[in-house]
């Protein structure tokens, strides 16, 4: 009897280990707080007060940023609501798509400074053209995913010369 109840206990105990492996979860000390994060299938470190939908929007994000795929990338961005909406997916999509139509980055700071005749054009191009997908091989990868002090996200991704690359996203 004393066999089978140890038996038992260690089915339990596998039982548990392979049920938590798709979202194993893990404690980080820092200061006072305790923050928990899970572990994606794929590897990724996400902050547990990020809801599901928004890690899932952010590594599509990163996906199109890294397959060159502006339309996925738009995708990812909120309904617009406001003029700060506007320009901070303007600003957005010139980072990370800007080269596609070469843009010059004094033109357009410029335009969204004091708000040009350029700025107009220049919204329609990035908002609505579109672009044949050109993949950048970087091998974007995001390895930890974490709300800033100001509620924010903040990325940690590799490339594929294991660089580590941070990304702010005030709006997600």
């Amino acid at each position: 009897m004393k066999k089978f109840s140890v038996f038992i206990v260690l089915l339990i105990c596998a039982a548990n280990f392979c049920c938590a492996r798709d979202k194993k979860a893990i404690s980080i000390a820092n200061n006072e707080d305790t923050f928990k994060y899970f572990i994606l299938p794929n590897g990724t470190m996400v902050d547990a007060r990020i809801p599901e939908d928004i890690a899932d929007r952010m590594i599509k994000r990163i996906e199109a940023i890294e397959n060159g795929d502006l339309t996925a990338f738009r995708s990812t961005l909120g309904e617009m609501q406001d003029g700060v909406d506007f320009y901070y997916q303007l600003g957005l999509i010139y980072t990370f798509f800007g080269d596609f139509f070469d843009i010059d980055s004094d033109a357009f700071e410029e335009a969204v400074a004091n708000g040009g005749e350029e700025l107009p054009e220049i919204a329609e191009t990035l908002f609505n053209s579109e672009h044949p997908l050109r993949s950048r091989n970087t091998g974007l990868f995001i390895r930890k995913m974490e709300i800033t002090d100001t509620g924010g996200l903040k990325l940690i991704v590799m490339n594929n010369k294991n660089e580590k690359l941070k990304y702010y996203f005030t709006y997600y």
